[in-house]
């Protein structure tokens, strides 16, 4: 309301004015060297108007001539900023593509439109150590030691391109160095510990890990826990880090067991039998330290009391129950259980425990099975798929730390064979 008063207002001064300058029209005379100008108010009103607009104009362009350098730099910025947009996109393609020389090109790309070292340098690195390229590694690396902000990224790059070679001792000598510039970094500390793994350094390791926060690290808690009992800590305390650990559980079970604390170790088979299925922790149970008979049944008890609970019982269930009544000398019961195995499931361990019942019970007969026997289930490498019939810290095939697994049932995340979680920024490469 206010502003439209003010319209008005200044509306109606005009007009008044220009109204009495109509009735009040007079004459101006201008004296310039020999000319006479003559004229009235409102022709100059236009004179003045004209010598304006002309003046303006000629700062206007002045102006927009100053300006065209910022003009042409901008409508250039704009383009790469578009084009360097698309490369990105490109690059995320290429990485789940696992493309390599793509992504050499589009990173290339990326230095060019966005004029940023760091990154382009560190996805030109990352595809050279991919593609075991350590000559084209090492001039990337030289680029990476001279940019601002890319010390942590230059020294990771170092202790790679050290691996790649297979120089373990200067890999070891830069990993102690940076875990101490770095303290409290996981992926330094990380790979020290394997390192030191290696040569069965299980204390030297285990120190490597132990002063990390990792509470929201499953991967490190698993392996710290293995560490803890290779060197020769307590293994209930070992358990406390992570029961992710079948190795873990097997030594807290003895330990439990030399206390004659059986239903403590029988209740670490209970809470973790559904995450595993792994019928060595139930063995170590049933035949540890063995004192009579007596102790073999009241065991067999123990044990079967909650597998039996297990709805809809697994051949690996109705295997262990059927190995542990078995030990226990409920030859009986270890038949019945073996039957209710489906028979296409057979690997060679229910063979074998077949035989071993009927040597005790030979007026039973084996069944029939026309199906192929399986192979019993072996422990492998999650790297490189290596089968072992125990388990291992050190795959002795890839050297891959902390990657054996149990077949049957496991909540430790494997290590992906994909291109984009091979990203050796995270994990350690492999070393033959």
């Amino acid at each position: 309301m206010i502003r439209i008063f003010k319209y008005f207002i200044i509306t109606f001064l005009l007009s008044y004015f220009v109204v009495w300058i109509s009735d009040h029209p007079g004459t101006i005379k201008i004296f310039w060297s020999e000319y006479l100008i003559e004229t009235n108010i409102i022709g100059l009103f236009f004179i003045f108007l004209s010598i304006f607009f002309v003046i303006f104009f000629v700062l206007r362009t002045f102006s927009n001539i100053k300006r065209l350098p910022n003009i042409i730099s901008n409508a250039k910025r704009d383009k790469n900023f578009l084009l360097g947009n698309n490369t990105l996109d490109e690059i995320a393609i290429d990485l789940f593509k696992g493309d390599l020389d793509n992504l050499e090109k589009n990173s290339r790309k990326i230095k060019k439109y966005f004029d940023n070292k760091l990154f382009s340098t560190f996805m030109l690195v990352n595809t050279a150590l991919l593609k075991n390229d350590i000559d084209q590694a090492k001039k990337y690396l030289q680029i990476l030691e001279t940019l601002p902000k890319a010390d942590y990224i230059y020294k990771r790059v170092k202790v790679l391109i050290a691996l790649k070679e297979n120089n373990i001792k200067e890999a070891k000598n830069y990993l102690l160095e940076f875990s101490n510039e770095y303290r409290g970094d996981q992926w330094f500390s990380e790979k020290l510990a394997i390192i030191h793994s290696y040569k069965s350094d299980w204390k030297l390791a285990f120190d490597s890990l132990n002063a990390l926060d990792i509470k929201k690290n499953p991967k490190l808690k698993h392996m710290l826990a293995n560490l803890k009992v290779l060197c020769g800590e307590n293994a209930i305390d070992a358990l406390k880090i992570s029961e992710d650990s079948i190795f873990v559980l097997q030594e807290s079970i003895k330990v439990l067991i030399d206390k004659n604390e059986i239903k403590k170790a029988a209740n670490i088979i209970k809470k973790n039998w559904l995450k595993f299925q792994c019928m060595e922790i139930v063995e170590i149970f049933m035949t540890f330290k063995i004192k009579n008979i007596s102790d073999s049944l009241n065991r067999y008890k123990i044990i079967s009391r909650f597998l039996k609970k297990e709805n809809n019982l697994s051949d690996e269930t109705k295997l262990t129950l059927a190995y542990s009544a078995y030990h226990a000398q409920v030859w009986g019961e270890s038949q019945t259980y073996l039957n209710s195995i489906d028979r296409e499931k057979w690997d060679e361990r229910v063979v074998k425990l077949y035989k071993k019942v009927k040597e005790k019970i030979p007026k039973i007969d084996i069944p029939n099975n026309e199906n192929k026997i399986l192979s019993e289930p072996q422990w492998f490498c999650s790297n490189c798929n290596f089968k072992y019939e125990k388990w291992q810290f050190v795959c002795k095939e890839c050297n891959s730390v902390n990657q054996i697994n149990w077949p049957k049932k496991s909540n430790i995340k494997k290590v992906s064979n994909s291109f984009f979680l091979q990203n050796p920024f995270r994990h350690f490469p492999q070393m033959k």
